[in-house]
């Protein structure tokens, strides 16, 4: 999933005082997770007039610099420790997430991408298993298999086509690598973002990954960036402003007054959202295979993401 924001969605928060104002926070939580569910279908548009490698540093630098206002609480609480797991989330985050989602995305249509994306839940459960010894209900294990045969049923098709040339496999490869270190990235901000609270250390740690873009600035001609059409701008303006930016904000908002067990349950409408959007927006087709395979990874990540809430562990 893009969130970018995976710390924020595991952060803990308070349920907001009376119905408007759960009500508020819901639609705020719902806008967000519209975006999110946006950015791949934003992503494969744009990469057909600017470089993967270009958007990842230009959408990452963009936010970057709107997130800075949100740094400032963080300044006077750094340490060394948290400057070293500021910089390793943000090159987790920034870089391990958005350079190889850019780059496989241009190979994969939004659609598929989304659901790929949609199993960050199950990286981060395994992920935290292996690193941090945590504990998972076998249940929780047995949806994170149903959700990787999802995977294999929704890359077996399109990856046997002879005219994708090994593209489609590859594009795979690359999406999956970028939703597995934002489960890492997820992990490693967890602690902070529990001290400094969820705003602060995701918009510090989103500043902090966007540094080492700026010795890419170079590679970017001004000319190119000149020539881009309206539309690109615009989807390079959703995903760094939109996307990023503002889902970050109106998510903090849903948590707050809403409360992240009742939010978290919007973000099962994340996928099913990049479906539609590659498929209105973009003229994407979902084959049969894919829709089983979509079926799949959403029902595995449902079970996870279930298991793990009730036993408390999640």
């Amino acid at each position: 999933m893009d969130s970018n924001m995976g710390t924020v969605k595991a952060g803990s928060a308070r349920v907001g005082d009376g119905e408007p104002a759960f009500g508020r926070g819901m639609a705020s939580g719902l806008i967000a997770v519209v975006m999110w569910g946006l950015a791949p279908v934003a992503t494969r548009a744009v990469v057909a007039d600017v470089a993967p490698l270009h958007l990842a540093a230009l959408r990452t630098l963009i936010a970057g610099v709107a997130l800075l206002p949100w740094c400032v609480p963080v300044l006077r609480r750094l340490d060394r420790a948290t400057v070293v797991r500021l910089v390793a989330a943000g090159l987790l985050g920034m870089v391990g997430y958005n350079l190889p989602v850019a780059l496989g995305i241009q190979w994969l249509p939004a659609s598929t991408a989304a659901l790929i994306l949609a199993t960050e839940p199950i990286w981060i459960l395994g992920l935290g298993r292996v690193f941090l010894a945590e504990s998972v209900s076998a249940r929780a294990w047995g949806g994170s298999a149903v959700a990787l045969t999802g995977i294999a049923v929704l890359a077996g098709p399109n990856a046997l086509h002879a005219e994708s040339g090994g593209r489609t496999l590859e594009g795979f490869g690359l999406v999956m690598l970028g939703t597995a270190l934002f489960g890492a990235y997820t992990i490693v901000l967890r602690p902070l973002s529990l001290t400094l609270g969820p705003l602060a250390a995701t918009a510090a740690s989103t500043a902090a990954g966007a540094v080492p873009y700026l010795a890419l600035t170079w590679m970017i001609p001004a000319h190119q960036l000149a020539a881009l059409p309206r539309a690109a701008w615009g989807e390079l303006a959703f995903l760094a402003l939109g996307s990023t930016v503002a889902g970050m904000l109106l998510w903090n908002l849903a948590v707050a007054r809403s409360g992240s067990s009742r939010a978290g349950l919007l973000l099962f409408l994340e996928p099913l959202v990049g479906v539609i959007g590659g498929i209105t927006l973009l003229g994407e087709r979902l084959s049969p295979g894919s829709a089983v395979g979509g079926v799949l990874i959403t029902l595995g990540v449902t079970i996870a993401w279930t298991a793990q809430r009730r036993a408390g562990t999640g």
